[in-house]
């Protein structure tokens, strides 16, 4: 089963939680640009191997939670920066105005006249 890493630009590795003490410590993979997948696959399992993990059910799921941890940190550090976003813009006066589902931008309002 190929191991697939989402990589994105400001990636630079693969955290893999494990017990985090001293019989299965946590491990680190760095993600270089030359890296495979399959390299990359090896590397993991040969490591997991070292702490005991040898079952292909048990090495998929910790590669599975480590992705979505990934995953789940990334669109929080995203939100969170939106937010701060639209928070100085509030703190500023400005209006904003909600242009679909979680997206705002800058509201202008013209002047009526009377």
């Amino acid at each position: 089963m190929p191991l697939y890493v989402a990589r994105r630009n400001t990636r630079a590795g693969l955290y893999l939680p494990m017990e985090q003490n001293s019989q299965s410590p946590s491990l680190l993979f760095p993600l270089t640009k030359n890296l495979e997948r399959s390299e990359l696959d090896e590397l993991i399992r040969n490591e997991l191997e070292k702490v005991g993990v040898t079952k292909e059910s048990d090495v998929q799921a910790i590669i599975d939670k480590a992705e979505t941890d990934y995953e789940e940190r990334v669109k929080l550090d995203e939100a969170r920066k939106e937010l701060r976003r639209l928070m100085k813009l509030r703190a500023e006066g400005k209006s904003l105005i909600q242009i679909g589902n979680k997206k705002w931008k800058e509201a202008s309002f013209r002047p009526r006249s009377r």
